[in-house]
C-alpha cells in the first residue's frame, strides 16, 4: 500500500488524529477492501511491504486497543457525505452473535437512505439478551446531540424497543416515533371501561381494511395506533406513533433498511462476525472502520450506477446492490492501483465531504 497519502490527508482533516494513527487507518481501510472478511492477520498481509507482517499485525492490534476517541464525529462526516439535512428517518436495531462463549451485542442507529441504512452511531455490549432502556437512551442521546430533534421526520424501531419508560423518554425528548408493538399489548380506548389487546380492534374491522391513527392509551401514554396486513402476511403489522402520520405503516416498513445494512456489514459484505475480537471497545472501533468502508463503497456504487445503470432482474430487483457494485469497483482499483491511480484518486475524492464536515 504505497499510494495512501491522499486518503491519509483527507482523513487527517476529518479526524485530526496523529499522522501515524491516520496512516494505520488508511492502510486498514484499503486492506479491508482487498481481503473483505475482518481478519486482522489477512489485513496485515496487505500493509506496507517494507515492514514484516508480524510488525504490521501488532500495529493493527495497537490501533484497536491503544487509544480512545469520540465516535460521534462520524455522524457529521456521514451527514455531509450524503447531503442529509432534514426529514431524517432514524432506525434503531440490534445484532448479536457469540465468539466461543462470549456474547457480542451491538445496538446501532442508522439513517434510512435509498433502501439501505447508513450507520451513524452504535454501542457494543458483552452481555447477551435484549437491550436495556438505559442503553437505548444513551445511544439516542449521543445522536441527538449531533443532529437535533428538528431534523428527525420519524424514529423507527421494532417490537423489542417498547415499554412505558422508553416511550416516556421519547415523548419527553419530543422525538417523533413509529414503533411496532405486540398483538397482545393492552390498550385503553378500544373497549369501554377496560383495557383489551390491540389485536381486538383489528379483529373487529370489516374485511381487514387498514386502520390508521386510532387513538389509544398504552402504558399511560395517548398514542396513535395503525394496523395493516399485507397480502400473504401471516399476521398484521401493528405500530404506534406519538402523533398522526398519514403513512405510518409505509414509513415503518423502511425499518427493513437497517437489516440490509447488517447484511452488508456481515455475511454479504465485510463479515464482521468473523472477527476474533470480543472486547466491546475494540469492536466499537472496528465498526468505525467498517462504517467508513461501507459509505465509501456505497458512494462509489452510486457514481458507477449513474454512469452505467445496474441491470434489473425479472423479479424487479437490481442484479447487484449499490454497495456491492462500489465494493467490487474499489477492489478492482486497489488490485492494480499502480495502473489505476487516476481512478483511485477519483475514488478518494468522493470522500472530500468528510474533510469539509470537520470545519
Amino acid at each position: 500500500m504505497h499510494h495512501v497519502s491522499e486518503l491519509q490527508d483527507l482523513l487527517f482533516q476529518s479526524l485530526n488524529w496523529n499522522r501515524a494513527r491516520i496512516s494505520c487507518l488508511s492502510q486498514i481501510l484499503q486492506a479491508l477492501m482487498c481481503v473483505r472478511p475482518v481478519n486482522l492477520t489477512q489485513i496485515s498481509i496487505f500493509f506496507d511491504s517494507s515492514t514484516k507482517q508480524e510488525s504490521s499485525y501488532r500495529r493493527i492490534r495497537r490501533f484497536f486497543s491503544g487509544f480512545s476517541f469520540d465516535r460521534t464525529i462520524i455522524i457529521s462526516m456521514i451527514l455531509a457525505l450524503f447531503g442529509l439535512k432534514k426529514d431524517l428517518l432514524l432506525i434503531l436495531d440490534r445484532t448479536n452473535w457469540k465468539w466461543g462463549k462470549k456474547d457480542i451485542n451491538i445496538m446501532l442507529i442508522s439513517i434510512a437512505y435509498r433502501g439501505i441504512g447508513i450507520p451513524i452511531f452504535w454501542q457494543v455490549s458483552a452481555k447477551g439478551g435484549s437491550s436495556s432502556t438505559a442503553t437505548r437512551k444513551q445511544v439516542l442521546k449521543a445522536v441527538l446531540q449531533k443532529i437535533g430533534v428538528s431534523r428527525i421526520k420519524a424514529f423507527l424501531a421494532d417490537r423489542e424497543f417498547i415499554g412505558e419508560e422508553w416511550f416516556c423518554f421519547l415523548k419527553k425528548q419530543k422525538i417523533p416515533f413509529i414503533i411496532r408493538i405486540k398483538q397482545n399489548t393492552l390498550a385503553g380506548g378500544i373497549q369501554e371501561g377496560t383495557q383489551v389487546s390491540v389485536i381486538t380492534l383489528w379483529n373487529k374491522r370489516p374485511k381487514k381494511k387498514p386502520l390508521l391513527n386510532y387513538r389509544v392509551l398504552i402504558w399511560g401514554h395517548f398514542l396513535y395506533l395503525s394496523i395493516a396486513q399485507a397480502e400473504g402476511a401471516k399476521e398484521p403489522m401493528i405500530v404506534v406513533s406519538d402523533s398522526e402520520f398519514s403513512d405510518a405503516i409505509a414509513l415503518y416498513l423502511r425499518r427493513w433498511e437497517i437489516e440490509t445494512l447488517f447484511g452488508c456489514l456481515k455475511t454479504r459484505g465485510f463479515r464482521m462476525e468473523d472477527t476474533h475480537m470480543t472486547a466491546p471497545e475494540r469492536i466499537e472501533k472496528l465498526l468505525f472502520v467498517l462504517a467508513i468502508a461501507f459509505v465509501w463503497s456505497y458512494k462509489i456504487g452510486e457514481v458507477e450506477a449513474a454512469k452505467n445503470p445496474i441491470p434489473v432482474k425479472s423479479h424487479g430487483r437490481l442484479s447487484k446492490s449499490l454497495f456491492r457494485l462500489g465494493l467490487d469497483c474499489l477492489r478492482s482499483i486497489l488490485a492494480s492501483v499502480e495502473r489505476k491511480m487516476s481512478e483511485f484518486l477519483r475514488a478518494v475524492g468522493l470522500l472530500k465531504c468528510f474533510g469539509a464536515s470537520a470545519t
